[in-house]
Order: C-alpha cells, then sequence, then structure tokens
C-alpha cells in the first residue's frame, strides 16, 4: 500500500512539472508574440560598404542598438508602427517607419555635405521658355538637357514638333504633321513618342530634323508600354490599376525570364471602406457609361470624380532606388533594383500650412530631387522632400495661377499656363529654384 502511495505521489509530482513547464513554454511563446525582431545592414550610399558604430534608436522608447564592424544591426521592438532614427557621424541622419511590411531592413546612409541655407525664391523670377504670336503649345516633354514641344497653329491639325536646348534655342524641328497629334509620352526606356488618336510613333531626332518613326497601333501600345513606369538593365516596372480605380498594384517583370514579380499593392483603404458600405455608390461606379438624364449624369459624375476619383501614386527610379510614393497613406517606400523591400519613410505633410496637398509628385531627372505640389486658391508652392527625414522643404512659389504639366529639371520648373484672351493661347513658362 504504501509503495503504491508513493508511485501515485511521484507521478503526480512529475504532472505538476510538467504542468508548470507547459505553462512557461506558453507564457514564453505569448510574450515572444508581443515583440517584432527587426534585422539588417546599414551601407554606405556610395561605396555600399557597412558602416560599423551607426547609432539605431527607435523614437520615444529606449529601444536602441549599434550596428557591428560589417554593418550588420537586429533588434526587438515590443510595438508598431514606430520610428528608427538612424545617425552616425559624417552621414546624414536617416528617419524611417516601422511597420509589417518587411522586418528585413537595407538601409543607405549618404555623406553629410555642409551646405548654405537655402531660403524660397519668390515667385518674380520667371520667363517665358516658348512664346509666340502665331502657335500656343498642346504638349512637351523633356530629355536630358533637351525639351520637346508640340505646338499648333490655329488648329491642331496644322502641327509641329521642335526640339528646343535648355538655353531656348531651337535645334531641330519637323515637317507639319499630317496626322492630329494628341500628346507626347516618354516611355520607360526613356524613348519618346508622339500619340495620335489611334497610332503612335517613336520620336528620331536627325541633326536638325525630327522624323516619325516606327507607327503602332495605339491599342498595342497602350498594351505593351502604357503602364510600364521604370526600369532597370534586369527588370521592368508595372503599375495596374485595381479595385475600381482605388488601388494600384507595382509589380516587376524579369527582361530575360519574364517571370512577374508583385513588388506592393497601394490602397486608398478609406475609400474602400466606403464604398463597401454603399451599394448604390459600388453600382454607380461600376457603370462605366456615361447616363442620358441630366440629374442622373451629376450623380454619376460626382461618384466618379469626387467621392472616388481614382487614387495618385507613382514609381520612380531616383539614383539606384525604386520609390514607391503610397500618397494615400503619405509613405515613400524604397525597393533596391531588384525589387527588394529596403525602408519606409513618412512623408510630414501635416506639417505643411500651406493649402491643399495636391499628391502629385515631381521629380528631377538631372539632381535625382524629389518634390511635390500644394495649391491655395489657384497658387502652386513647389516644395522638396528630403528623402532622409520626409520633411518638406517649401523652394518656390509658382508666379502663374492655375498652371498645367509641372515638370523639375536641373532645378527648374517648366509649366504650361493658358494665357487669358484669345483661344488656343497656352504658352510654357519657367522659373530657376
Amino acid at each position: 500500500m504504501d509503495e503504491i502511495k508513493k508511485r501515485r505521489s511521484a507521478v503526480f509530482c512529475h504532472f505538476r512539472i510538467f504542468m508548470l513547464l507547459l505553462q512557461f513554454v506558453c507564457f514564453a511563446a505569448a510574450a515572444q508574440g508581443q515583440y517584432h525582431f527587426y534585422y539588417g545592414k546599414v551601407l554606405d550610399g556610395m561605396t555600399k560598404a557597412g558602416i560599423p558604430d551607426v547609432n539605431l534608436s527607435v523614437a520615444g522608447s529606449r529601444v536602441g542598438t549599434v550596428t557591428d564592424n560589417k554593418g550588420n544591426f537586429s533588434f526587438f521592438i515590443d510595438s508598431i508602427p514606430a520610428t528608427l532614427v538612424v545617425s552616425c557621424v559624417g552621414f546624414k541622419t536617416k528617419t524611417i517607419q516601422l511597420d509589417e511590411t518587411s522586418f528585413s531592413l537595407t538601409l543607405y546612409l549618404s555623406l553629410e555635405v555642409q551646405e548654405l541655407q537655402e531660403v524660397e525664391i519668390k515667385a518674380s523670377v520667371h520667363e517665358a521658355f516658348f512664346k509666340d504670336d502665331h502657335y500656343a503649345v498642346l504638349d512637351y516633354e523633356i530629355d536630358s538637357n533637351l525639351v520637346y514641344l508640340l505646338i499648333f497653329r490655329q488648329r491642331v491639325s496644322s502641327a509641329e514638333l521642335i526640339c528646343k536646348n535648355t538655353a531656348g534655342d531651337t535645334i531641330a524641328q519637323s515637317k507639319p504633321l499630317n496626322f492630329n497629334p494628341v500628346r507626347l509620352f516618354k516611355d520607360c526606356l526613356g524613348i519618346l513618342h508622339i500619340l495620335g488618336h489611334d497610332t503612335g510613333f517613336q520620336v528620331f531626332r536627325n541633326e536638325k530634323e525630327l522624323n516619325f518613326l516606327y507607327p503602332i497601333n495605339l491599342r498595342k501600345f497602350d498594351h505593351v508600354l502604357k503602364n510600364c513606369v521604370a526600369a532597370t538593365p534586369n527588370i521592368l516596372f508595372f503599375q495596374k490599376s485595381t479595385d475600381q480605380g482605388l488601388g494600384v498594384e507595382y509589380y516587376g517583370v524579369n527582361r530575360k525570364t519574364f517571370s512577374k514579380q508583385t513588388i506592393t499593392h497601394v490602397k486608398d483603404e478609406k475609400r474602400m471602406k466606403m464604398f463597401r458600405r454603399n451599394s448604390d455608390d459600388a453600382a454607380l461606379l461600376m457603370q462605366a457609361t456615361q447616363p442620358i438624364s441630366r440629374d442622373d449624369f451629376v450623380t454619376w459624375n460626382y461618384v466618379h470624380k469626387i467621392l472616388y476619383r481614382p487614387i495618385k501614386t507613382a514609381l520612380y527610379k531616383i539614383g539606384s532606388f525604386i520609390c514607391i510614393f503610397n500618397t494615400p497613406d503619405r509613405q515613400m517606400e524604397f525597393y533596391d533594383s531588384g525589387g527588394n523591400f529596403s525602408f519606409k519613410l513618412a512623408l510630414k505633410i501635416n506639417l505643411v500650412n500651406d493649402g491643399r496637398w495636391t499628391s502629385d509628385i515631381l521629380t528631377d531627372g538631372y539632381t535625382e530631387k524629389v518634390y511635390t505640389t500644394f495649391i491655395s486658391n489657384g497658387q502652386y508652392g513647389i516644395y522638396e522632400i528630403d528623402l532622409n527625414s520626409g520633411i518638406l522643404i517649401k523652394r518656390l512659389t509658382l508666379f502663374h495661377y492655375y498652371p498645367e504639366k509641372i515638370k523639375v529639371y536641373n532645378n527648374v520648373v517648366f509649366y504650361l499656363y493658358n494665357i487669358p484672351g484669345d483661344a488656343d493661347n497656352k504658352m510654357l513658362y519657367r522659373q530657376r529654384f
């Protein structure tokens, strides 16, 4: 009897130990689940070598770490989203966003260069780049140091294409076009096209003459090139509208294997939630053709153009990065040339009190700087986006009200402006930073 009691007591003791161990494992697993583990490298943006002794600290907490002699780091954090500050002597401080997009980070730091304090240039410095009493500008594109202008006289059917250098001198010109042009288009490979209503042509400059080659049906052109937004030696990057225009999918296609790789999906979650809750709005938004009656058209137009207008988002190649501008979430996402996530940056839009943010993104292909615009009573302010902190710095106020097609090249802002008065009087202006 005593032997049986001893065995029962031993079994009970082992059972209690087992339960205690099980509770400990469960508690440890639960505790571990509250933390997020981030790891990666900090590299020199020029040499791509690892940077040792870089300080990484999570804003508003005591969490932090330092990179090893190869630039590697890792740390735990108990709450996201959060802001990570990356700093090192001799380099510009970088401030990035931490969330669940990726727990593997590759951060590049640029050298700190002492610069004079920059100030906003007021609207007094502006000039007409193309202004003519007989011609108006239909469209323009900038390619390297050349500006291509699609101009017409009295009617679009009497149009020409001219090419000017940045000094404003005409260096090449086409013969009068034998078709009605619609616009100019520079594809993701950097090739300039002129598009008509049903046909597109490549623009080829032969010394002082501009020629149009390789005509292609516009439907086929749109299918192949319209949605291609950037290119690297190995990958073509595309965008595809989704969710009735409330979302955009970005993906890459390998130029050798033609394999597809999804990069990210940008969505306007607030409007999508409103869309799902309103069945009447959903029915109108999915109705592609405009209603005949005036009252129905007003409602249809309000739903399409105001309530659920397509989101503004963009993908650009900036230096060695592929940058995706997630404007609904006010963020920039950085990927390497292979489409692999690097880090995310929050845009400090809320710190600007200069009218309404347009969500437009402008990139300077010469300086590789990035800008955005704010509009107040028809006047546009040009702000540079600091790619290390997301802070916006005002650089310029445009002289003319309600400009069209704003572009930046080599610290000069180009824009179209419709001069009040007679019809067909749109001209190209520029302002320097």
